[in-house]
């Protein structure tokens, strides 16, 4: 049986308060039990409540309970309970609400959840307006995962963390292979025994949700800037069929090295590529070799490789280049390149069309040598004209 709390609408004043806001609670540090929770469920004054946190408060299913049947906090958006052990239980409870529509983030670390209780989650049909879902620190295991990865009701997930969960290359690829979750963009699996055949399967199909999401409409465009993305994206990406009608690519500030460059470089779908963006990835002078020699990025107009540790050797490839001629816009700030690898550029044989960087180049002697053709043609006007003015003073004669 449990306690009565007296004087939860006294406690709740005080959150507020300390929040200095009507729609944020955080009894992190309040250790309400089973008994508190129970009564803030039952609270007239959480209404506008958007923002609650029960994290360390000893709390077991009951507590989960009273939430996951409480009417109260219909607004409610963001739910932490890190460090409790309401265990499968208590997400069971939970996992059947229909009292949150709103939800968009829920956080569960260290709370003793196992399979079953995956499970249950899988199976839930009120839970679809969660963005972000955390698990860290449980024991769901393969089991729970390939659960997990069944579940129809998450198509809105973007985050998943799964740190520390006993799980291995079986439920990394379980999860792979699902098509239940068109929206995941990033999965939380560190500190779990999972091998680089479970990893690369995973960053697949992260960076294959990504791009149907990022590409634009008419298939043109593709942002992937600020993602953290590595060289298995690039492999990925690069093995991509839809991208036939690409022709902007976006991946500056992100990890992208010389393998990764490798693959952009030797993609048999890039072939409409006008521009293309790694500022700020350590792709060095082997990545930009591997892009001057690049047959494929035959469209290739817009060059942007801004502190990605270039050097003259970078520059050199790409100004001996005869696959590179179209380019006409080049931007290598931040890099560390001396004068004679940015002349060389200038005095490239195929960069002739560049626009950006501007060089001074030797215009002048161009210009003297068509005055001196115009000067030859004119003094061949005047013999001419002097051979005909001779004739006719021939036929006077005669």
């Amino acid at each position: 049986m449990v306690k009565r709390y007296y004087n939860i609408e006294g406690t709740i004043r005080n959150g507020f308060n300390l929040s200095r806001n009507y729609q944020i609670l955080d009894f992190n540090f309040i250790k309400l039990g089973d008994e508190g929770v129970v009564a803030l469920s039952r609270a007239r004054s959480i209404k506008q409540l958007t923002r609650l946190t029960l994290s360390n408060n000893k709390l077991g299913p009951v507590a989960m309970k009273a939430i996951a049947e409480s009417t109260a906090m219909p607004a409610l958006q963001y739910l932490k309970m890190y460090k409790n052990k309401i265990g499968d239980e208590g997400l069971k409870y939970f996992s059947q609400s229909p009292n949150y529509p709103e939800l968009k983030s829920v956080r569960l670390a260290w709370n003793d959840i196992g399979p079953e209780g995956v499970k249950a989650l899988a199976a839930s049909t009120t839970l679809g307006s969660l963005v972000s879902l955390s698990l860290a620190e449980n024991r769901i295991g393969d089991e729970g995962l390939k659960r997990l990865a069944e579940a129809k009701g998450f198509r809105n997930l973007e985050s998943l963390d799964l740190r520390k969960n006993a799980i291995t290359d079986e439920g990394a690829l379980a999860l792979a292979k699902s098509e239940n979750f068109p929206n995941l963009r990033t999965v939380e699996l560190s500190d779990n025994p999972i091998t680089e055949a479970g990893k690369s399967a995973l960053a697949g199909f992260l960076i294959l949700n990504l791009i149907r999401v990022r590409l634009s409409e008419d298939g043109t465009v593709l942002d992937l800037s600020k993602l953290n993305l590595g060289d298995l994206e690039c492999e990925t990406l690069a093995k991509y069929e839809g991208l036939h009608k690409l022709e902007k690519l976006y991946l500056e500030l992100n990890r992208i090295t010389a393998r990764g460059a490798g693959f952009l470089a030797a993609s048999p779908h890039l072939g409409n590529l006008e521009q293309l963006s790694l500022d700020r990835n350590r792709i060095g002078d082997e990545g930009v070799k591997r892009i001057a020699e690049s047959e494929n990025l035959g469209n290739l107009k817009v060059l942007m490789i801004e502190y990605n540790g270039v050097t003259d050797e970078g520059l050199l490839a790409l100004a001996g280049s005869e696959h590179r001629t179209g380019l006409l816009r080049l931007y290598i700030d931040g890099n560390d390149y001396t004068e004679d690898g940015f002349v060389a550029l200038g005095e490239s044989e195929f960069l002739t069309g560049l626009e950006y960087p501007e060089f001074e180049r030797e215009e002048v002697e161009v210009e003297e040598e068509e005055e001196i053709e115009e000067m030859e043609e004119v003094e061949d006007i005047e013999e001419v004209e002097e051979e005909e003015d001779l004739g006719d003073d021939t036929d006077l004669e005669k």
